[in-house]
């Protein structure tokens, strides 16, 4: 009978039919959608309607130029207007140089276009921010032009301006309509940076109630968070464009997320103390009980957005209970003799002092979290204060986009060479714009084969359309009505991320195969060789970004994994040593882009095992910063300075065959400091040599717990 039931499930419609939710976003899409999908139209029609009453003789270059400069993002719209026009600028400059400098070499002239399209894809997958895509768009406007003026060179200068007029054109026409329709678009900017903090802070401080709950692994739980500051930071950018206040607002919220990153990496080091040392006294407990109590408080009041001040000050209280205690445990600790009953009694002093300057670090961090909070609400008067980001280049990413690029154009080029294809000067182009807008994801894998499916179809409606429609489109008002339907379905699909690519190259090619040129329309012919072309230079493209250095999560983590390696090594050798907040700003980069590399349906082991590995960097890192700064002051001994030294050049020199021998001398390290410790009579240096052992034992623990992750010949594929 069950079998019977299986067999009939065969004959059910939905077997068939794919999955109707795929399709919501056609059928019940956002409102956001919408309006994204619905600006754009109006600002490509605007762009039609002044090319066709200058009468440009191409106007479909227009409306072409702003369904690819289309962004999702009002601010990110308007952010990267000028750099979009700056790059115009560049492009076309360089085309004209570029077809001046070899009007009768078609071979350097091939060479020098695949130069250059490739090193601006390198250093646009290098930079990684809103002045990459104007480096995208010098590259392929160059080739665009440059291509499309090689039967013509005489006339190279003519047809640049004309295309630099077009691409000027639409930016100016998308930004004017950005600005138009930006209706309470800074209270809404506001409202999501609002949002967007919360969201971290709050995490955050789930995190630490659930740890001093007494679930430790909760530590480990932070992948969510660190995503959510890192997708923050990338629209902060965006949401500034939307502000027109001039303050230091986003200084703030960038220093708000960051500390957050902070807490959370003290807050594995108190775990770490806690797993280290169970004989903590009952007062320890006690205050433990109470910050519980406090973080708990604490969450509610900032999710009821209410005033958190007395908070503030109870923060204060519990740190400065910290420091008394610590100071009340030296008083004790400084009055017992030298016994083997009492020297057990000064280390679990030592043990406990390290305990209570762990959580004192743990609020301060906090407190600072909460000042930084403040601060974005209630910016103080001629606030100075700045946040600067240091730069995360990708150079592999960099140089495999450039190589895809580059042997891409060669292999058009001889296409082109042995063909004496007409039309393939224009696909030229195209497939030189594609590899640009592919090389601005981080997983150009992932869109590329949208790409060529968006291409497609756009071929296949435009061609309907054209024997249909525009055949008897006489006005621009017919044009605009018969482009409208397949302009807002396509508009909707970019705004759905996962059908992204399919949107992207089907609003590009729609315009490109469907408006008219200025007195003229597209015949049959003239539509079939387009058409082919396009989607054969389209499909060259795909292939290269995924046959050519293919994307490969194993490659791309175990590159991830060595990169965030290698910083170790080179953390404790750097002549200038790096801010502690800014450092763990990289690395939490690092720490998320490794954590998308992942299957979270199939590699549940992995991922636990990557995890705590990537969070063990960041204890290790933060603690060599604090060892370094130890160093250079003059308050420890000379032979504990010595002890640390060892260490640190012992890490700096860490590979992954001898890591054993790393961790035994770091336990080795530890052993003496707290013989050193213990017969130290200088309260201050005590002190400091009981800071120098705090350091010394997360990274002793995080090494030993993760030596899989730190040896650089594991690979997990």
């Amino acid at each position: 009978m069950e079998n019977i039931r299986l067999k009939l499930n065969w004959f059910k419609f939905n077997v068939f039919l794919p999955n109707i939710q795929s399709f919501k976003w056609l059928y019940a899409p956002k409102k956001e959608a919408i309006f994204f999908s619905l600006r754009t139209i109006i600002a490509s029609f605007l762009a039609l309607a002044i090319s066709l009453w200058m009468e440009m003789d191409s106007p479909k270059w227009a409306v072409m130029t702003v369904w690819i400069i289309s962004q999702t993002s009002r601010g990110e719209t308007i952010t990267k207007s000028k750099w979009r026009i700056v790059g115009t600028i560049v492009g076309v400059v360089v085309s004209v140089l570029i077809v001046a400098a070899f009007p009768q070499q078609p071979f350097l002239f091939e060479i020098c276009l695949a130069c250059w399209i490739g090193g601006c894809c390198f250093f646009a997958s290098l930079i990684r921010s809103s002045s990459s895509y104007s480096v995208v768009l010098a590259g392929y406007t160059c080739t665009i032009i440059a291509f499309t003026a090689s039967s013509d060179p005489e006339n190279v200068f003519m047809l640049a301006m004309s295309r630099g007029t077009y691409i000027i054109l639409a930016v100016l026409c998308q930004d004017l309509v950005e600005r138009i329709f930006a209706y309470n678009q800074e209270k809404q900017a506001r409202s999501n940076i609002e949002k967007n903090m919360l969201m971290a802070i709050t995490g955050a401080l789930n995190v630490i109630k659930d740890v001093f709950n007494g679930d430790y692994q909760a530590v480990y739980r932070v992948r969510e968070t660190f995503s959510a500051i890192a997708a923050t930071r990338n629209t902060l950018e965006f949401r500034k464009a939307e502000m027109t206040g001039n303050d230091h607002m986003i200084d703030h919220v960038h220093a708000t997320l960051f500390s957050v990153v902070i807490v959370l990496t003290r807050l594995m080091n108190l775990v770490l103390y806690m797993r280290e040392f169970k004989e903590a006294g009952n007062d320890f407990h006690s205050i433990f009980s109470q910050v519980h109590t406090y973080v708990q408080s604490l969450i509610q009041f900032i999710n009821k957005n209410m005033d958190f001040r007395a908070h503030m000050q109870k923060l204060a209280d519990l740190r400065w209970e910290c420091r008394q205690i610590i100071a009340n445990h030296i008083f004790h600790d400084t009055a017992l003799n030298y016994s083997d009953r009492e020297s057990i009694e000064k280390q679990s002093f030592l043990h406990q002092r390290i305990l209570y300057r762990a959580l004192s670090e743990l609020l301060g961090e906090l407190e600072v979290v909460l000042r930084e909070y403040r601060m974005v609400h209630n910016p103080p008067l001629h606030d100075r204060f700045t946040f600067r980001m240091p730069p995360l280049f990708n150079f592999r990413l960099a140089w495999s986009n450039g190589l895809r690029v580059f042997l891409v154009v060669i292999l058009c080029c001889l296409i082109w060479e042995v063909t004496a294809w007409p039309n393939f000067t224009n696909a030229l182009g195209f497939s030189c714009m594609i590899c640009g807008r592919l090389c601005l994801f981080e997983n150009s894998y992932k869109f590329s084969l949208d790409f060529l499916k968006g291409t497609v179809l756009a071929m296949i409606v435009s061609g309907i359309m054209n024997v249909t429609l525009i055949a008897s489109a006489n006005t621009i008002e017919l044009l605009c009505i018969a482009f409208f339907i397949p302009a807002f379905i396509g508009g909707l699909a970019i705004y759905n991320l996962p059908t992204r690519g399919i949107g992207m190259s089907f609003t590009i090619f729609l315009s490109l195969m469907l408006v008219v040129d200025n007195q003229d329309k597209m015949n049959e012919l003239t539509f079939f060789n387009t058409a082919f072309a396009t989607v054969a230079v389209a499909a060259i493209a795909i292939f290269s970004f995924r046959y050519i250095a293919p994307y490969s999560p194993i490659q791309v983590r175990k590159s991830i994994r060595q990169r965030m390696i290698k910083d170790i090594h080179t953390l404790p050798v750097l002549l200038t040593i790096p801010p502690a907040r800014k450092w763990l700003a990289v690395t939490t980069d690092w720490f998320v882009s490794l954590m998308r590399q992942f299957d979270p349906t199939k590699e549940l082991t992995l991922i636990r095992r990557y995890n705590q590995g990537a969070l063990a960097v960041m204890v290790i890192g933060i603690n060599i910063i604090e060892m370094r700064k130890m160093i250079i002051h003059d308050i420890l001994p000379e032979d504990v300075k010595n002890q640390l030294r060892v260490v640190i050049r012992r890490i700096s020199h860490f590979k992954g065959g001898h890591h054993v021998r790393t961790v035994l001398i770091i336990k080795s390290a530890i052993r003496r400091l707290q013989y050193r410790e213990s017969h130290e009579k200088n309260l201050a240096q005590r002190l400091e040599i009981g800071t120098a052992i705090a350091c010394l034992i997360p990274i002793h623990y995080a090494l030993e717990k993760n030596l899989t992750f730190f040896n650089l010949s594991y690979s997990d594929n």
